[in-house]
């Protein structure tokens, strides 16, 4: 009887190990990587361009080209337009899983929990989106701010657009273009609709 239990035990440590063979541990690890989760950028720009078309308030619109700055008021329905380019693709774990990896940890300089998101394969040519990162109050566990970059080359020309989003209080693009052999020319596009 003895032997028998020796020999279960040496047969239950003989698989063990073998379950942890680099084949399994590879598989473990590529499973791990098909899962990303994705916070849903888009959906949470969403709500809040909803929010900002329900309040009763004027934003301001600013426009920085060359150090000159320009300023209007707009309607609240005119955000929309404005940050369309950052609605698609769809940004959530859908969409984007397959194609960007996730990295988070904890900020203490800015007081932030970050959620950073980079490219970790080719893309497909109709995805310009290139990097995100999403911060959250770790106190209120809410969404402070959301920075997206899309980069497009035409003609020669590399365009660079970036979109920060302050949760209830503002959004900028700042698109740069790159021509060879010469200064990147940038341009500033900032709408206001919270002003305390």
């Amino acid at each position: 009887m003895q032997k028998l239990v020796t020999f279960f035990l040496y047969g239950l440590i003989f698989f063990l190990a073998s379950c942890n063979s680099n084949e399994r541990t590879g598989l473990v690890e590529k499973q791990s990587e098909d899962a990303t989760s994705i916070f849903p950028v888009t959906d949470f720009l969403k709500g809040q361009l909803n929010e900002i078309e329900s309040m009763p308030v004027t934003p301001l619109k600013t426009v920085t080209i060359n150090g000159n700055t320009d300023s209007a008021w707009v309607t609240r329905e005119s955000v929309r337009p404005f940050v369309a380019p950052f609605l698609t693709p769809v940004i959530d774990s859908a969409s984007m899983s397959s194609y960007f990896s996730a990295k988070s940890f904890l900020d203490q300089t800015i007081n932030a929990f970050t959620l950073t998101y980079d490219a970790n394969k080719n893309l497909p040519g109709n995805i310009k989106l290139r990097h995100w990162d999403v911060y959250i109050d770790p106190q209120r566990n809410n969404v402070q701010r959301i920075y997206l970059v899309k980069e497009k080359g035409e003609n020669g020309v590399n365009v660079i657009t970036q979109l920060t989003w302050k949760t209830n209080k503002w959004c900028s693009i700042r698109t740069i273009l790159q021509k060879p052999g010469s200064d990147p020319e940038v341009k500033e596009e900032k709408i206001i609709w919270d002003f305390n």
